[in-house]
């Protein structure tokens, strides 16, 4: 009876064994996973909605994204989106994709630029992280690295209390969250504020966009810098916004090597 049980227990280890040999197997290793959280909550409209995925498109078509994206230790990052109000949205758009080569790049961007709004609501901020965690951490996510970054776009607040605690919860999966605060006006500084209190972990960064207009400037410089061979990101100052008295912000970021 016990060598069977013996056997039966082996079995299983071994079955697990292989299942986890399967999974690492099949993941693909990237230098970069970038979750995009973004916004899409009512006080976003449908021509802001266009601006921010205008803007995330453009970003990944930029030279030097492309040459950052291309030029690491493997030469390939992983990305996937998701949406969020006051619900999170499951789109095609979960699954990461893998860019690695400037036509799956282009290719990325331009699903981007086409990709129809999911939906619309109120603003929970810790819902769209929480959907980005969990996706993350997720035994099929597909890629392999050991540099997660959440990257959270947006031009409301949520509970504070609940992004603190996903925020907790991304630092301790080992994965970094970065903020997009889009602001009503060139002198307005709530969300970056709001961003820099609640939602990003201690190693993230915010970037600031001085309105939906402003925006793909700012994203296409946060990306650039979270895309960067090392990771380092520059002294607060090369992150202002020349002329409009707005600074990206950032908490001491030192990202994950690969």
């Amino acid at each position: 009876m016990r060598n069977t049980m013996t056997f039966k227990l082996k079995a299983v280890a071994a079955a697990l064994t292989l299942g986890l040999a399967a999974t690492s197997a099949s993941a693909v290793p990237v230098d970069l996973g970038l979750s995009l959280v973004i916004d899409v909550s009512g006080s976003v409209s449908t021509a802001e909605y266009n601006l921010q995925m205008d803007g995330y498109a453009n970003a990944f078509r930029s030279s030097a994204v492309q040459q950052n994206i291309l030029g690491g230790n493997v030469g390939a990052i992983g990305v996937n989106v998701v949406f969020f109000a006051s619900s999170f949205f499951t789109t095609s758009l979960d699954t990461f994709a893998i860019l690695d080569s400037v036509t799956a790049i282009n290719n990325f961007a331009t699903l981007l630029d086409n990709f129809a709004r999911p939906g619309s609501g109120g603003t929970s901020i810790s819902t769209g992280t929480n959907r980005a965690i969990g996706l993350i951490t997720s035994t099929s996510v597909g890629i392999e690295t050991s540099n997660w970054v959440i990257d959270v776009s947006g031009d409301g607040i949520g509970g504070s209390a609940a992004d603190r605690a996903a925020a907790a919860t991304a630092a301790s999966n080992g994965i970094t969250i970065n903020g997009l605060a889009i602001e009503a006006s060139s002198t307005s500084t709530t969300i970056t504020d709001y961003y820099l209190a609640n939602v990003i972990t201690a190693d993230g960064f915010v970037e600031t966009a001085a309105g939906f207009d402003d925006f793909q400037r700012a994203v296409e410089r946060k990306i650039q810098v979270e895309t960067q061979t090392g990771g380092t990101v520059p002294v607060p100052g090369t992150l202002a916004l020349l002329g409009l008295g707005l600074v990206g912000l950032r908490a001491g970021r030192m990202r994950r090597t690969a």
